[in-house]
């Protein structure tokens, strides 16, 4: 499945079709729809006092608003947390409070003004996001318009062969098989393979499992590609590596990822991609002139 890049940034940040993998939340928070293998603390409400700082109380209510803000989320809360990460999240929260008695000063500043118009644009943009709404038709209609660039899976092909130097001892090879059907062929051609193929694959009897003819000698893909499941190729298919004898036993013909295994992924690019255009319209319906 190809990854989808458009050529436009979202606050800095390459608009791309999310492949399938990799964390959506990113950092040390993880994703909130995982599932936490550890319960999380029992009897944290809102208004529960986790710490008092020269007397004044700190709540989950104050860590959950600086968990959302960090991460800008607001499914972050500590009542959905594995339970050791609670007193880290505190004390991270504590020495925040502890520090900013000095730091303070600093929020007069020109500099730090400009600094908090920049993260106040972030947070908005994550609030934002997480605000749009993709509907299950909206991300089918996406998933049908394009599953031919994006979501089409190249065939798979599960073979055996058996590779030897010589062509007739491949024609040989062919001939012994020739009648066999079903078990009885895979197993004569396993152990014909033992015996007399030069390939690794020799001790697996001449198992290649399931592979993509693209990556396979022109020729070898050209015979699995054309061949029928069960069919044993008719003669011996050269290549630089020698003469192949070829066992099909089985074809994966479905050629699209199906719906449901990317189903997120699109909802996610799609959000993306709404809140490009919003960003984009605010821009074009704002007068800008630069003097330089």
């Amino acid at each position: 499945m190809k990854k989808l890049v458009i050529s436009a940034f979202v606050a800095g940040m390459a608009l791309a079709f999310p492949g399938m993998a990799g964390n959506p939340h990113g950092g040390m928070m993880g994703n909130p729809h995982s599932k936490m293998m550890e319960k999380p603390m029992a009897g944290l409400t809102d208004n529960k006092v986790l710490a008092v700082v020269d007397g004044k109380k700190i709540t989950v209510k104050d860590i959950n608003n600086y968990l959302q803000g960090i991460t800008g989320d607001d499914r972050i809360k500590l009542q959905t947390l594995p339970a050791r990460h609670v007193k880290q999240f505190v004390k991270q929260y504590v020495e925040g409070v502890i520090l900013f008695k000095k730091a303070k000063s600093i929020t007069k500043t020109p500099q730090f003004k400009a600094a908090a118009m920049g993260l106040a644009d972030k947070m908005w943009e994550k609030q934002a996001l997480q605000n749009i709404k993709i509907s299950d038709k909206e991300a089918k209609e996406f998933y049908e318009k394009n599953k031919d660039i994006y979501f089409n899976n190249t065939p798979k092909i599960e073979a055996r062969h058996i590779v030897v130097k010589d062509e007739k001892l491949a024609e040989k090879l062919i001939n012994e098989l020739k009648g066999l059907r079903g078990k009885a062929l895979i197993n004569k051609f396993a152990e014909l393979a033992k015996k007399y193929s030069i390939g690794p694959s020799k001790i697996d009897g001449g198992e290649l499992g399931y592979i993509n003819p693209k990556e396979m000698a022109p020729a070898f893909a050209k015979a699995v590609t054309t061949m029928k499941v069960g069919e044993l190729t008719p003669k011996p298919v050269h290549t630089r590596f020698g003469y192949h004898v070829i066992l099909v036993e089985a074809k994966n013909t479905k050629n699209y990822v199906p719906f449901n295994q990317v189903k997120t992924q699109i909802v996610e690019y799609l959000k993306q991609y709404k809140l490009h255009q919003e960003i984009q319209k605010l821009k074009n319906n704002t007068k800008v002139e630069y003097k330089i």
